[in-house]
């Protein structure tokens, strides 16, 4: 007996790839908009790899968030240094 893989369900694709466009739009990255448009157009001729487009968009987009996050925190950090020093030194 052989099991065949149940496709990925369509409409889930559908809305994991429209509402990662949007949030990738956004969030001012462009990448995780492009896989969720690629991840549209291959969901009628290959789901299982438009699957993939949103899973490897969404990972995309946690990745920028994660350095923007990072990002903020050591400008933070540095003005909290530069400032402390300009404090101290009276200039």
């Amino acid at each position: 007996m052989t099991y065949l893989p149940q496709a990925p369900d369509r409409g889930s694709i559908q809305t994991q790839a429209i509402i990662l466009i949007i949030v990738g739009f956004l969030c001012a990255s462009m990448i995780p908009s492009i896989f969720g448009i690629i991840a549209l157009v291959q969901m009628d001729s290959d789901p299982v790899s438009a699957k993939k487009m949103n899973k490897i968009g969404w990972i995309i987009l946690a990745v920028i968030i994660g350095i923007g996050v990072l990002a903020v925190i050591a400008y933070v950090v540095i003005m909290i240094f530069v400032v402390g020093v300009a404090a101290t030194t009276g200039g």
